[in-house]
C-alpha cells in the first residue's frame, strides 16, 4: 500500500475511534476552578464520543450605519453592512484529570460601498486544562488576525496580527482560600495599516508580558474577594520607537460573583466582577511623562423581581497612543442599562455609555478631544431553542476636537444566533476565559 492512502485510512480511523469510542470519566480536583472546568465539560451542547462540542452560527451587525469612520473623515460615509461568522469550541477529556480545549472564529465582515472594509477575520485558541485534587494548571495559546475598531481614540476598522502565550496555576490551599500565579505575553503586529498618513505599526507594533500573582478568599460558593499585584512590560519593534517602552506596576482588589454555568440571572441574583485599584505607567525615555492612578474594570449585573435586571459598568486603563506626541492616554469608559423580560421569549432592554480619552500633561494633540455618548435599544426574540433574533439601534455622539462640533453615528439593525456557544469557565486572572 501506497503512502498516503494509508495515512488517510490511519487519519480516519482516529478521527471514528474519537467519535464513538466512550469517554473518560472526568475528575475535578478539589479546586474552584477544576469545578469550573468540569461543569463547562458536562454542560457541552453536543457530545461525539470522547468529543464535547458548542457550535454557533451568526449573522451581527446586519444593517445600516449612518457613518463608518465615526467622524474621522470631513464627511460621513453611510453604507448597510453585516457580519457573517461561525465559533467551535471541542472539549476532549484527555483523563480524567486533563482537557484538551479547541476554540476558533473565522468571520467575514461585508460593507456595501466602502469595499476597502471588507474583510476576512480568524480568532484561534488552544489550551489544556490540568485538574488535579489541590492545584489547577492552564496552559494555551492564541493566534489572531482581524480588523476591528482599535481603540477610543481611534475608533475605525484596523488589521491587528496578535500571537500570544499564557499560562497559569492556582493552589487550593483551603476550602476558603487559594493562590494563583499568571503569565501572559502577547505581540502585536499592525502590518502596513495606516490612518491620516500615520503608519500605526510604527507607533503600535509592541510585544507585551504580564505576570498576576492574585490571592482569593471565598467566603460562600458564589462569591470570591481578591487581592492581585500586577507587573507588566512592553517593548515596541521598531529601534526608533523604543523610546516608548515601558513598564507597569499595579495593585488590585476586587469581587466575583460567578453563577453555575448554564444559571440564569433570575435564578443567581447578581452575576459580574469588579477589580479597582492603583496603576503606575512608567515610561523608560525620561522625556515622556510616567502616568500613574486610579484604573480598573467592572461589569455587574442584577435581577431585580424576576422580570427585570439592572447592569452598571465602568473602565478606566492606559492605552498606548498613535499620536507622536503622546505615549499614551488614559481612557475612561461607563454607564449601565436595564432589562425588562416580556415573556419567556421576548425582552427588551436599554443601555447607555459615556466615554473619554484624556493625555498627560502637555502631550495632548493640540486642539483634539474625545469625549462620547452612546445609547442602545435592543428587541431580543428566541425563536426556538437555539435559534434568537435581535433587533437593535445604536445613537451614538462623539466631539473629537476644542470647536465642540458634534460627530453622530447611528446603526439600525439585527443579529441572529443559531446554536450553542456554551459557558465560560471561571479561572484566575480574568473572571471567566
Amino acid at each position: 500500500m501506497s503512502k498516503k492512502p494509508f495515512l488517510a485510512l490511519a487519519a480516519l480511523a482516529g478521527l471514528s475511534w474519537l467519535v464513538v469510542a466512550p469517554s473518560p470519566a472526568f475528575g475535578q480536583g478539589d479546586t474552584w476552578a477544576g469545578a469550573s472546568l468540569a461543569q463547562m465539560v458536562e454542560g457541552a451542547r453536543w457530545r461525539l464520543g470522547v468529543l464535547r462540542v458548542n457550535a454557533t452560527f451568526s449573522l451581527s451587525n446586519v444593517g445600516y450605519d449612518s457613518d463608518v469612520f465615526y467622524g474621522y473623515l470631513a464627511e460621513p460615509v453611510p453604507d448597510y453592512t453585516f457580519s457573517a461568522g461561525t465559533t467551535v469550541q471541542v472539549l476532549m477529556p484527555l483523563s480524567k484529570k486533563i482537557v484538551l480545549d479547541v476554540f476558533d472564529s473565522p468571520q467575514y465582515m461585508f460593507y456595501l460601498d466602502t469595499k476597502n472594509e471588507r474583510a476576512w477575520n480568524n480568532t484561534f485558541r488552544g489550551q489544556v486544562h490540568f485538574a488535579f485534587d489541590r492545584v489547577y494548571v492552564q496552559l494555551g495559546g492564541g493566534l489572531s488576525n482581524v480588523r476591528y475598531r482599535l481603540s477610543p481614540e481611534l475608533n475605525v476598522n484596523v488589521r491587528q496580527n496578535q500571537d500570544g502565550l499564557d499560562g497559569l496555576i492556582l493552589w487550593q490551599v483551603s476550602q476558603r482560600a487559594s493562590l494563583a500565579f499568571v503569565y501572559g505575553s502577547a505581540t502585536y503586529d499592525y502590518g502596513e495599516a495606516e490612518f491620516g498618513g500615520v503608519s500605526l505599526s510604527d507607533y503600535l507594533n509592541r510585544k507585551e508580558d504580564y505576570f498576576d500573582l492574585i490571592t482569593y478568599i471565598e467566603p460562600s460558593p458564589k462569591v470570591r474577594f481578591f487581592v492581585d499585584g500586577q507587573y507588566g512590560s512592553y517593548a515596541f519593534a521598531k529601534e526608533e520607537f523604543r523610546s516608548r517602552d515601558a513598564r507597569s506596576y499595579g495593585i488590585f482588589g476586587g469581587i466575583e460573583f460567578i453563577p453555575k454555568t448554564g444559571e440564569q440571572l433570575a435564578t443567581a441574583g447578581i452575576e459580574g466582577r469588579l477589580k479597582l485599584g492603583y496603576q503606575r505607567l512608567d515610561v523608560i525615555d525620561s522625556r515622556f511623562v510616567d502616568g500613574s492612578g486610579f484604573t480598573g474594570e467592572a461589569d455587574v449585573s442584577v435581577s431585580l423581581m424576576k422580570r427585570n435586571a439592572a447592569h452598571a459598568f465602568f473602565s478606566r486603563g492606559f492605552q498606548f497612543s498613535v499620536f507622536s506626541g503622546s505615549s499614551y492616554y488614559l481612557a475612561t469608559a461607563y454607564g449601565g442599562g436595564i432589562s425588562r423580560l416580556l415573556s419567556r421569549k421576548a425582552s427588551l432592554s436599554y443601555d447607555i455609555s459615556f466615554g473619554r480619552v484624556l493625555y498627560p500633561g502637555s502631550e495632548a494633540p493640540e486642539g483634539f478631544l474625545n469625549r462620547y455618548t452612546t445609547h442602545t435599544f435592543g428587541l431580543n426574540l428566541r425563536l426556538a431553542r437555539h435559534l434568537s433574533l435581535g433587533f437593535l439601534g445604536t445613537l451614538g455622539r462623539r466631539i473629537l476636537d476644542s470647536s465642540g462640533l458634534a460627530r453622530n453615528r447611528n446603526f439600525f439593525g439585527f443579529n441572529l444566533v443559531y446554536g450553542s456557544a456554551g459557558g465560560g469557565m471561571s479561572a484566575p486572572g480574568g473572571g471567566s476565559r
